[in-house]
């Protein structure tokens, strides 16, 4: 039986978080070749653009089929780590990106589902996160930025049969007065991502739209 594949991405810097820790731990992990036992990862660091990150991951995925997708973001306010149910067909008009663009529409995709739930073992990585002891929440709101908008075109798009994504507090290597440090940014996206590779030889359920 051939292993699953997990692609892991992690996002670039952005006007507020010239320091972004998830692509700094994804860097990281790439380095080190991990993998949890049993499993493949492929590793990508996204542009923070409208235009150009969703792209990159279907680019990524049509060369390279994956089992799964898991993307890792920056909440940068937040003080808990949060796993995303849903995608929502929202974005914003006038947040710009890194390359200063803004977005023009109110909508991801002008046909699509007003919400896709993620086909991500949700449950099984937030219960990961909380054995490593933790905070961690389930979200049904991944902002209407890049994050979301990732989400929801990874979803609509079909990308890979389970897509998933994990957003991450700030670290203090990033911003000194953050709660969390690299390391425990680390240890929750290799929990969640090794909680993910768990559920991949699994049946997916059919995803639900509202």
């Amino acid at each position: 039986m051939t292993a699953p594949r997990l692609l892991l991405c992690g996002f670039g810097s952005f006007p507020a978080a010239p320091l972004n820790p998830s692509a700094a731990v994804i860097a990281t992990l790439a380095r080190e070749a991990w993998a949890p036992p049993g499993a493949e990862v492929d590793y990508l660091t996204l542009p923070v653009q409208w235009q150009g990150a969703a792209e990159t991951i279907l680019r990524q995925v049509q060369d390279r089929p994956a089992d799964g997708v898991l993307v890792v973001g920056v909440a940068v306010e937040a003080e808990t780590f949060r796993v995303e149910t849903q995608g929502r067909n929202c974005a914003s008009r006038d947040r710009p990106d890194q390359a200063g663009r803004v977005w023009g529409s109110p909508l991801v995709a002008d046909a699509g589902e007003e919400v896709i739930a993620a086909t991500a073992p949700c449950q099984a990585m937030a219960s990961a996160l909380e054995t490593e002891g933790l905070p961690v929440a389930l979200s049904e709101d991944a902002g209407d930025y890049l994050c979301n908008f990732t989400l929801y075109r990874l979803l609509h798009a079909k990308a890979a049969p389970r897509v998933g994504f994990l957003h991450v507090p700030q670290a203090r290597e990033c911003a000194a007065a953050a709660a969390f440090d690299l390391a425990q940014i680390r240890q929750a996206v290799t929990a969640a991502a090794a909680a993910f590779c768990a559920e991949l030889t699994r049946p997916v359920a059919e995803p639900h739209t509202a």
